[in-house]
């Protein structure tokens, strides 16, 4: 679900990231964003012995289990460089190079981990220009 643009504690605007929680987490997407192509990678990061109950909601970050995010540039030749590697808190806004970004909501349903389908997953993410 693509929502419209949100404004953050800061004052920022964002416009959201086409983040699908039924597409699982491992997530891949590619955006382009003020002239430049970038390439997203979400993840969980999560003890193995808690993948097994796949009953519940995750709500991160957690004390076991967090989302992480990665963001490449496309570089001019068609390769990539990583410009953003971390794992993110909904409260607070990340910069990297021109961008900022923002992950505000982060529920995954342990079914959406390594697999697909709509068990209820949202996670939300947002741009901006920096």
């Amino acid at each position: 679900m693509i929502m419209d643009t949100f404004t953050a504690k800061s004052g920022r605007q964002y416009s959201p990231l086409p983040i699908d929680g039924t597409q699982g987490f491992p997530q891949f997407f590619s955006l382009l964003f003020g002239g430049q192509t970038y390439h997203f990678r979400l993840y969980v990061n999560i003890p193995a012995g808690l993948l097994n109950d796949r009953s519940a909601f995750m709500e991160l970050p957690s004390a076991a289990a967090f989302l992480v995010v990665q963001v490449e540039r496309e570089v001019s030749d068609g390769t990539r460089e990583t410009i953003f590697l971390r794992k993110v808190a909904p409260e607070l806004e990340y910069e990297a190079e021109n961008l900022a970004l923002i992950f505000p909501r982060q529920l995954v349903a342990r079914n959406n981990l390594n697999g697909q389908g709509d068990f209820g997953s949202q996670v939300i993410g947002g741009i901006a220009p920096r």
